[in-house]
């Protein structure tokens, strides 16, 4: 029988304190958990959720354990702030400026919580923090520091510390030849010196090697063997970035194509080689070269994709400045919820052609007519419009074509004279099924009809 997700975050809490040899009062641990689930629940939380911390957690490490339960507890960007809990912990250290978040300039000496995050983190008093540099990572930290100082001992909060740390994303390898895990062996080693925390230097190398494999853990999905699935959790991350997709049916072409773009951007320029970690042989050699080797393939795959779903949005927006401007997305396309097999979409008026033996062999095919993973809250699973566009094209027509429409984004290029760009085999099936669903733009729509038809007929 399945428990819900605050009974099995008061669980999870409970059986990590009890690894760690802590004893707590039973509404104290509840405060904690419901700390931490309120945080991991907020409306805006689609992939940071409790199911992720759930699973990071491994039962076997209690440190680990305690590290994915804060880990991501502050994303301040997404949050648009802190939960009045998190508020109360850490008021008094950071401040916002100008839309940032900055560090107090005055650190009192006697306060561990603070002191052990600044030295773990190499951050400085005073520091002005970035979203893409540790903030969140940082104030995750802080937060598990100031909650559970006098808690937990603290040397175990020192290495959850340092667990955390080492989840900060893509960083490769430093100026001097370091990789993170390198980095962080230097700091524990200068900072258990310093405090004389009494860590031997084995035990300072097994902590690295934790934090190496949460870090690896928490960006798992890039070495999905399956390609849908990695596209299941970067859908779930769409919606975290960008607010306007969490309006379900409401939501605009434009602010659909806005969020692709970011994505896009995102995948095209990450390094694959420096999303996984390595320290001593944790993982082991073969197991690091295959997570690499995955996810070089599903970046490929995912920024080949995007490109197809990018192209279908920009059609799609060409049309809708072209007869009135942007529209919400269900206007043309129709609603995503397809649990009624009477709902009608757009793809219910494109032409059907079945499916040859050398198409069914493409990912790109497979991912665009059977979907990835799951559907999401503002898209469907499959894309039956994209795969439309994408058999006339191609992936090289595709490409060129796209780059045309980023022109046309920037403002470059009219959207007429970017839709003339298409073939009349393809535009006109979509327009003509466009002009049945968005029926208040159905006259416009026809108008444009009637101007590519003669040239559609003179065509061989």
């Amino acid at each position: 029988m399945q428990i819900g997700t605050i009974q099995k975050t008061i669980k999870l809490f409970k059986e990590t304190l009890e690894g760690l040899h802590v004893n707590i009062e039973l509404l104290r641990l509840e405060k904690l958990a419901m700390m931490v689930h309120k945080a991991m629940t907020v409306q805006a939380r689609y992939f940071h959720t409790p199911e992720h911390i759930f699973s990071l957690s491994d039962a076997s490490s209690p440190i680990q354990a305690l590290a994915a339960l804060y880990h991501d507890i502050v994303y301040y960007q997404v949050d648009e702030g802190f939960i009045p809990e998190i508020q109360m912990l850490i008021a008094t250290y950071v401040r916002e400026e100008d839309g940032q978040l900055l560090l107090t300039a005055h650190v009192d000496p006697a306060d561990a919580a603070l002191a052990r995050t600044l030295e773990v983190f190499a951050f400085e008093p005073g520091q002005r923090l970035a979203a893409l540099g540790g903030q969140n990572e940082f104030l995750s930290a802080l937060t598990l520091n100031s909650s559970l100082e006098g808690i937990v001992s603290a040397q175990d909060l020192l290495k959850a510390t340092a667990c955390i740390e080492a989840t900060i994303p893509f960083r490769g390898i430093n100026a001097h030849g370091e990789s993170p895990a390198d980095v962080l062996v230097r700091r524990l080693t200068a900072i258990n010196a310093h405090h004389d925390y009494g860590m031997a230097a084995e035990e300072i190398a097994q902590t690295v090697e934790m934090a190496t494999a949460l870090s690896n853990r928490d960006v798992a999905s890039f070495a999905e063997e399956d390609t849908a699935l990695f596209l299941d959790g970067t859908w779930l991350l769409l919606p975290e970035a960008n607010p306007s997709l969490r309006l379900k049916g409401i939501y605009t072409i434009r602010s659909y194509r806005q969020a692709l773009q970011k994505m896009d951007g995102f995948l095209n320029f990450l390094d694959p080689n420096v999303i996984f970690n390595r320290y001593r042989d944790t993982p082991s050699l073969e197991a690091y070269t295959e997570m690499v080797s995955l996810a070089h393939q599903n970046l490929h795959t995912a920024r080949e994709y995007l490109s197809i779903k990018l192209l279908t949005a920009a059609i799609l927006e060409a049309l809708a400045e072209l007869t009135g401007g942007d529209a919400p997305m269900s206007l043309f396309m129709g609603d995503i919820d397809t649990a009624d097999t009477d709902y009608v979409r757009l793809d219910d008026f494109l032409p059907q052609v079945p499916a040859t033996s050398r198409e069914e062999d493409s990912p790109i095919f497979r991912l665009l007519a059977y979907g990835r993973g799951s559907a999401s809250s503002f898209d469907m699973s499959n894309s039956p419009l994209a795969l439309f566009i994408y058999r006339h094209l191609g992936m090289e027509g595709s490409q060129r074509l796209l780059e045309l429409a980023e022109s046309m984004f920037e403002g470059q290029l009219d959207p007429e004279t970017f839709l003339d760009q298409l073939p009349t085999s393809l535009i006109v099936p979509i327009v003509t099924a466009c002009a049945v669903m968005a029926t208040t733009r159905s006259v416009a729509l026809r108008r444009y009809l009637a101007h590519k038809m003669p040239i559609a007929e003179s065509e061989p």
